[in-house]
């Protein structure tokens, strides 16, 4: 090898040395950049159970006003129904708040093989919907009213 020969593979190396300290930099970034990502998420997630909550005891306490105001007992019976189905849908917020968050933390890959009930499912819905909206598309046709 001549010397312009070895300072041009010198050269090469260290070019290449530097493209991987470059892509190195740029994949410690990126996974700072999700890690933040994420918390940030889970502190928005966080504030919204939180209102979830919030707005649930608003919700019971100016109910138990309204009872009281009217005579009516705050136990038992009807109080005891209104109370549940109160507290239940926010349960249900907070389910699908946490469902939402785990299906974007799990991504969704429609070419998977285990994605079958999920696709099952949309296919399943998408089935009802036809069946709803066709009435109101099919020309000789009209709707149940």
């Amino acid at each position: 090898m001549t010397g312009p020969d070895i300072a041009m593979l010198a050269l090469s190396a260290a070019s290449t040395a530097a493209s991987i300290k470059s892509q190195s930099v740029q994949r410690k970034a990126q996974a700072q950049k999700f890690a933040m990502d994420q918390q940030q998420q889970a502190l928005q997630q966080r504030i919204q159970e939180r209102k979830i909550e919030r707005e649930r005891k608003q919700t019971l306490s100016s109910q138990r006003a309204r009872m009281g105001a009217a005579g009516i007992g705050g136990t038992g019976g009807s109080a005891d129904a209104i109370f549940a189905g109160i507290n239940q849908k926010a349960g249900q917020q907070v389910g699908d708040l946490r469902a939402g968050k785990a299906i974007a933390d799990q991504g969704v890959n429609l070419l998977a093989d285990d994605n079958g009930p999920m696709i099952q499912g949309l296919a399943g819905f998408g089935q009802q919907v036809v069946g709803v909206v066709r009435p109101y598309f099919e020309k000789d046709t009209k709707p149940n009213d």
